[in-house]
């Protein structure tokens, strides 16, 4: 699909358009994996490399309701293994209480020590902090010597949780709205959430200020048609709180980018202005809207190898191991499941390499992570051309 807004942002101050640079950001870069030259020497080698990072869902049951959460979206792919369906095949529960036992978690933490992964990220599905464990999880991730990062709405935060995050590596609170009732209404939730939730992330600055720890804070703002409007808004609000970063991204439906199209110049505009008034040495917008929507755009992948998944693993709450976030409780992204063995046991295993092998990108019907894995397709190439022409 050729459109005219692909790629492009606009200069708030002359109205000029230019090529976007958010490819340059550090923390959302996609190159980092040129950090990473053993990864590198095993893929031009043929062997899966140990992942860096693992993604686990601990819930999939969740204290809020988001329209544009896609494990909960009608029609989108991402929930045909995720809630309950009748015998007709339609969905009666997209919320289902499920989570991964206690016992289970420390297994699979364990195994990522043992096996050399270096971080664990806790996020949804559905809210990582309703596990009745999660306290106790983030502390054992901690003690095991891996990284720790959560992506929560930050509505629930037990004592103690923000000093355990300060031990982390990062932290980053969905918020998406600008004021109490916007958010009451996209997240089903009473308006008083989201003042609890600006009071939660203030106690975790506070904490990680106090304790003088490298813990980065940041927030997240997808994109939406109810809430598009309150960029601004939101991030004035953001920037009195103390963190971080603010990630501005855009809500991947199953209408794809016709989803965003009544609205996408002025919010593509606005999102360049946020970023032009709010960025700052103290607060650094990371306006990744563009990016989205051009995935969308671009529709399914170009390759024939996805890195991305052996890197980033990812685990649902179903204890089934898939692809990446896009394809998680989807059939086309389930590789295999841990619920009978060890997730060391899996990685290791040949039902896992046969997997993993059989895996056709191309059939994907989307991808947010098209720039990462097409620039390490390019750097583990025998012979890419014109090296010393650079």
């Amino acid at each position: 699909m050729t459109n005219r807004y692909y790629n492009k942002s606009v200069n708030p101050k002359n109205g000029t358009q230019k090529m976007a640079t958010n490819h340059n950001l550090d923390i959302y870069s996609p190159y980092k994996a040129a950090h990473h030259t053993d990864k590198m020497e095993d893929f031009r080698a043929g062997r899966h490399p140990v992942p860096l990072q693992v993604q686990m869902i601990i819930s999939d049951l969740c204290n809020h309701n988001c329209s544009f959460c896609s494990y909960r979206m009608e029609g989108y792919t991402s929930n045909q293994n995720f809630g309950e369906w009748d015998a007709v095949k339609k969905m009666v529960n997209n919320n289902p209480n499920r989570m991964i036992p206690y016992e289970k978690c420390i297994e699979i933490i364990d195994d990522c020590a043992d096996m050399g992964v270096k971080a664990i990220q806790f996020t949804g599905g559905g809210e990582p902090t309703v596990h009745p464990k999660h306290k106790e999880l983030f502390q054992h991730t901690i003690d095991k010597g891996l990284e720790l990062a959560l992506v929560s709405n930050g509505t629930t935060l037990r004592e103690g949780v923000p000093e355990i995050l300060a031990q982390g590596s990062w932290v980053r609170f969905s918020v998406d709205a600008g004021n109490a009732k916007s958010y009451s209404e996209i997240r089903e939730v009473p308006e008083s959430f989201f003042q609890k939730t600006i009071d939660n992330i203030k106690k975790v600055v506070e904490v990680r200020n106090k304790t003088n720890s490298n813990l980065v804070i940041g927030v997240g703002f997808v994109v939406c048609r109810e809430n598009w409007k309150e960029l601004y808004e939101a991030a004035k609000i953001f920037s009195e709180l103390g963190v971080d970063n603010m990630r501005i991204s855009a809500a991947f439906t199953s209408d794809e980018f016709e989803y965003h199209a009544d609205y996408y110049e002025e919010a593509r505009d606005l999102a360049a202005k946020t970023k032009e008034d709010f960025d700052s040495p103290q607060l650094k917008v990371f306006n990744l809207f563009g990016d989205r929507v051009e995935d969308l755009i671009q529709s399914s992948p170009d390759y024939d190898f996805c890195p991305y998944m052996h890197l980033n693993v990812y685990i649902g709450g179903d204890q089934k191991v898939y692809s990446c976030c896009n394809t998680a409780y989807n059939r086309h992204g389930e590789r295999g499941t841990i619920h009978d063995k060890s997730f060391k046991e899996f990685w290791f295993s040949q039902e896992k390499e046969d997997s993993y092998n059989a895996f056709k990108p191309r059939a994907c019907e989307r991808c947010m992570f098209n720039n990462k894995n097409r620039f390490v397709n390019y750097l583990i190439k025998d012979n890419p051309g014109h090296l010393n022409y650079i």
